[in-house]
């Protein structure tokens, strides 16, 4: 009964923040009473003084003990009558069943079919650090309750920042269900909810009913209200259904079905806005999901969106990514997968949202793709692998066609732990059959192009002074592939490869199968590590390598673009270090000798003296194209308060990205969280001021307005903060 009177007033269950509330005041140990395993037939009583009359009735008076399996009562005078099991009590009842006690004046219960009345009940649930109170109890059986006056809170004695209030009170544990009438919810002593009628889950069965609201605002759309409905259609089936209102455009419908099957799940959101006030049209989204397993080794994946138009996820993306994203996907994947082999066929387009995207510049479509990957590797230290590739590119107004490749590859690996050494030869053939092309242009173009390579190494180790252990690993890599002219092959995927430090240790200079860079090139490279031989943890690492091109690089991404010549090495270097345990960086440099510039630089520190405090400084520059500083963190003002922030600033463009700043305050039983964001949402350098806001009420429910998430992804170690 104890159990039930406390779950009934927990309409909306969060877990709260266990490491800092194991902080906060709670009951000590010897609050709770003890307890005793008994038959379930077993019942036994202690007290200053027993009466009996065996077979009809037990009155004890006096500091009375009563124990059954896994419940006591204790009280200062009982009357027991034994045929029906029922105990009725004066005044200071405790009733405590391991997880849930509760002290009333007086009552009755029986102990066999758990039924029962209580008059002025406090309660105290132990598992969730939850209290409360009702005027008055009634239990009609197992699991059935009806309070009345009832309050709920999981604030610690004392202090009463939040309480949950009701009239009335109906609950059955059995079905899961709770009914509750004249519902308040108070923060700090302010009215917050009211709802006449609330029907909500006393477990964790889904059931439906309305979720909690959500409210922001921003300039783009001005106040922003939701109120989700959650809709349990089977159980495996369920959607949310979301009205939302903003008051800049209008009453936008949001929802998400979700279906589970033996084999299949997936996930449908459609969203809709009817003439919206600024833009002056029709919004939707459609967006599919699924995932299937048709049968061992055999499986379907299809992921699809749709959008209205160009500007959708400017106007109603939840994070930064979807509303700074270039093209929506929609593609099927087909995979057969088995060990040592890997078979899928793809069909793959693109909805393209960036308006400086000209026609003719958008990614091909693949209709269809066949993708075969397979490969061993043996003890010996022998291995193979082969890849192959059959699609066809499809596009408005370009060049279309069929494109086969296929590439083998075998090599050797012999690794003693001091030294490795890796030769490899591969032979790659691609073939396409051409439409849309003048007369004139060949129309079946190949290309049959040979790679090998050679990568060896050494593991030198010595002790320090310190006692940590010092790492110096030379590693030289050597690689040829021959010059073919590609220029009568058009380009539909291909691009030049990102240049980091492990592209010091390839020959692919592209990605995509239609160029393939010749290259004749020796790779230099030194690694040291500083090791703590105690965890084995890294404190410093230094890596720097240069490549040495012995020929002109002749093969380029456009046709007429200039050779580039030998003898012009790419220079990087990346470092990690780690001091103490409060201080970390890392940093990596792409470095033009010949021209003397740095085409590609980051710098990441980050301080971090504690779980409550973190400073990040990042540093970002890519040549000719992006220079930006990142300054974000979260840092403790006392010892509830901490302030969150971030600054993105771009020194290339001269103006700010993104800048969030807001104020997080934690106490025992609710967090709050204020922020305030501007940030740049297209291409044209228009920006959105929005305010974000989040009260969690712990044990109970959580407001927000998807802030957790936007910090998470903007502040680096924000999602290993316990502060929350």
């Amino acid at each position: 009964m104890a159990a039930a009177i406390a779950v009934a007033l927990t309409l909306i269950p969060v877990t709260g923040d266990a490491n800092y509330l194991s902080s906060c005041r709670a009951p000590a140990s010897s609050f709770w009473p003890e307890l005793r395993s008994l038959p379930p037939e077993v019942v036994e009583i202690e007290a200053d003084a027993i009466e009996a009359i065996p077979g009809e009735r037990v009155r004890a008076r006096g500091e009375v003990r009563v124990f059954a399996d896994g419940r006591r009562l204790d009280a200062q005078a009982i009357d027991y009558r034994i045929p029906t099991q029922t105990v009725e009590t004066g005044e200071q009842t405790r009733l405590f069943d391991g997880d849930f006690l509760v002290e009333a004046d007086s009552g009755r219960y029986r102990i066999d079919d758990e039924t029962g009345e209580f008059n002025d009940i406090d309660y105290w649930l132990r598992s969730r650090r939850a209290r409360g109170s009702a005027d008055d109890a009634a239990q009609d059986g197992p699991g059935r309750v009806r309070l009345r006056g009832g309050s709920f809170t999981t604030c610690p004695e004392g202090d009463d920042s939040w309480w949950l209030y009701a009239d009335r009170i109906r609950l059955d544990q059995e079905t899961g269900r709770g009914h509750g009438y004249n519902v308040s919810l108070r923060f700090k002593n302010a009215p917050i909810f009211y709802t006449p009628y609330i029907n909500f889950p006393i477990d964790d069965r889904r059931q439906s009913g309305i979720l909690t609201p959500s409210a922001g605002y921003s300039s783009r759309s001005g106040l922003d209200v939701a109120v989700p409905w959650y809709w349990n259609i089977a159980p495996n089936y369920d959607a949310t259904i979301t009205p939302r209102v903003l008051s800049q455009r209008g009453l936008k419908l949001e929802t998400e079905w979700r279906y589970l099957r033996p084999r299949m799940s997936g996930q449908i959101d459609l969203s809709a806005l009817p003439d919206d006030q600024v833009a002056e049209e029709d919004r939707y989204l459609v967006r599919l999901q699924h995932r299937a397993s048709i049968r061992p080794g055999l499986s379907l994946r299809v992921d699809a969106t749709e959008v209205s138009d160009q500007d959708y996820f400017q106007d109603f993306g939840t994070d930064a990514f979807s509303s700074s994203t270039s093209v929506v996907e929609r593609r099927a994947d087909l995979t057969y997968n088995r060990p040592g082999i890997r078979l899928t066929g793809r069909v793959q387009d693109f909805q393209v949202l960036d308006p400086t995207l000209a026609p003719g510049q958008e990614p091909y479509r693949r209709l269809p793709q066949v993708l075969l990957e397979a490969g061993e590797s043996r003890e010996s230290g022998l291995f193979w692998d082969l890849r192959s590739e059959l699609v066809r590119f499809d596009r408005s107004n370009s060049v279309t066609g069929l494109r086969f490749d296929v590439e083998p590859e075998i090599g050797f690996r012999h690794d003693t732990g001091g030294y490795f050494v890796e030769p490899r030869v591969a032979l790659r053939y691609t073939g396409y059959d051409l439409d849309g092309n003048p007369p004139e242009v060949d129309t079946n173009p190949t290309r049959t192009i040979p790679r090998m390579s050679i990568d060896g190494g050494l593991i030198l180790e010595r002790w320090l002074d310190s006692g940590s252990l010092q790492t110096l690993e030379p590693r030289v890599y050597y690689g040829y592939v021959p010059f073919r002219d590609q220029g009568d092959i058009p380009r539909f995927d291909t691009s030049e490869r990102e240049f980091s430090f492990d592209s010091l240790f390839t020959t692919r200079r592209f990605v995509g199968g239609d160029r393939v860079g010749d290259t004749h090139q020796v790779t230099t490279a030194l690694t040291s590590r500083i090791i703590d031989p105690g965890t084995g943890r890294e404190r410093l690492s230094l890596s720097a390598g240069q490549i040495t091109y012995l020929d002109d690089r002749r093969v380029s991404l456009r046709p007429g673009d200039p050779a580039l010549p030998r003898n012009r090495p790419q220079l990087a270097a990346e470092a990690v270090a780690r001091v103490g345990r409060s201080w970390q960086a890392q940093t990596s440099v792409i470095f033009d000798t010949d021209r003397e510039r740095t085409r590609l630089a980051t710098l990441g520190i980050a301080y971090n003296p504690h779980d409550r405090a973190r400073l990040n400084l990042g540093y970002r520059l890519r040549e000719e194209r992006i220079e930006q500083t990142d300054i974000s963190g979260f840092w403790p003002l006392n010892d509830r308060t901490q302030f969150i922030g971030r600054w993105n600033y771009s020194l290339f463009d001269e103006r700010t990205i993104e800048l969030l700043g807001g104020i997080e305050y934690r106490s025992c039983c609710y967090g709050l969280r204020v922020a305030l964001r501007r940030h740049l949402t297209d291409f044209e350098g228009e920006y959105n001021n929005s305010i974000y806001f989040q009260l969690t009420l712990d044990g109970l429910t959580r407001f927000d307005t998807g802030l957790e998430d936007l910090l998470q992804e903007g502040i680096a170690g924000y999602e290993t903060n316990d502060y929350r």
